[in-house]
């Protein structure tokens, strides 16, 4: 008894399923976040008592959102 033998055709784009899955992981960030980080230290340093602060806000809200984004606990 013979046993047909079936063919399935693969018609998915393998590169396109690639470069999708590599841009799921890609964070851009804009460079004007490091551009700002001494103007806002010396913003909120002036008239500091004490240990002068040394990240600023908007960095702390970055690491938590990539923190977020992909899932770290």
């Amino acid at each position: 008894m013979r046993i047909p033998s079936y063919t399935m055709l693969d018609h998915r784009d393998w590169h396109s399923c690639n470069e999708a899955l590599v841009r799921r992981g890609e964070l851009n960030l804009d460079s004007s976040v490091l551009e700002e980080w001494k103007r806002e230290l010396k913003k909120a340093n002036k008239g500091k008592v004490g240990e002068p602060y040394h990240y600023p806000e908007s960095y702390i809200r970055l690491l938590a959102f990539v923190r977020l984004l992909f899932h770290m606990p």
